[in-house]
């Protein structure tokens, strides 16, 4: 499983691109940076995306995908672009972006092949896809959000993907109980912790909620840490060197690769 940074940042800033990461060239994990950071060919390679969330940094570039590939869809000669996520998350887009008032709804068009389609997944049911199976497990983000878990080789091979998130008890206890044991995990950490009032508001982690997140896990797997707002990244920074002390971990970057 080769999973390719495209974006990582919490702020969309020059040299920080927003959430997106690509799974062997055809899964997307989020989609805040790809028409920006992936050529047309990649763009054409892309087959799923996953959204863990409905927020605008984490869904926007699903509308410049599709504005892009519709030149391979007009011959009806390829299978839309399947957007997986739960029922409330697909919904938002439905009705709030391709609505035809924000952007077009690329789910009829075109009429004879459109370019998208919806897959609603229920928290805990597997989909598979080729060598690649994925798992949704709901988080505490937004009015309805989800991390992932996908695996390979009967989970040989694993990562899990908080998304978004602030404290969850039943995040942490579903992967504890996967049937492999857990060797990779991204998770967040957006605030430093002297905002830790605003984190809780918008339910995010600071470096000291992360610890005690992390704490709750009895698996422990290597850990990378995406998210941080670029204002406050110093910051966050030094306070995540204080708060894992003990843990495997590392920063996440734009253009990292990562082989499981």
């Amino acid at each position: 499983m080769k999973l390719r940074v495209l974006g990582c940042s919490g702020s969309d800033l020059p040299g920080h691109n927003l959430t997106s990461f690509c799974i062997d060239d055809t899964i997307l994990l989020d989609a805040g940076s790809v028409t920006s950071t992936l050529d047309l060919a990649a763009q054409a390679r892309l087959e799923h995306i996953f959204v863990s969330h409905s927020h605008l940094d984490h869904i926007k570039d699903i509308l410049f995908l599709a504005d892009n590939l519709i030149e391979f869809f007009t011959a009806g000669s390829r299978a839309p672009v399947q957007i997986h996520g739960l029922p409330e998350v697909l919904d938002a887009i439905a009705t709030h972006l391709l609505n035809d008032t924000i952007w077009p709804d690329f789910t009829v068009i075109p009429a004879e092949s459109p370019v998208l389609t919806y897959a609603p997944m229920t928290p805990g049911l597997p989909v598979t896809i080729g060598d690649t199976t994925v798992a949704a497990y709901p988080v505490n983000h937004a009015k309805a959000a989800s991390g992932f878990v996908l695996w390979q080789d009967g989970g040989a091979r694993n990562l899990a993907y908080t998304g978004d998130t602030g404290p969850c008890d039943s995040f942490w206890q579903a992967m504890d109980n996967l049937p492999f044991a857990l060797s990779h995990l991204i998770t967040e950490a957006s605030f430093p912790s002297d905002m830790a009032a605003l984190a809780a508001a918008s339910k995010h982690l600071t470096p000291r909620l992360l610890r005690t997140e992390l704490d709750k896990l009895r698996a422990r797997p290597d850990i990378a840490i995406y998210h941080m707002k670029a204002p406050f990244a110093a910051q966050i920074e030094r306070e995540l060197e204080h708060e894992l002390a003990g843990y495997t971990y590392r920063l996440l970057r734009e253009h990292d690769v990562i082989t499981i």
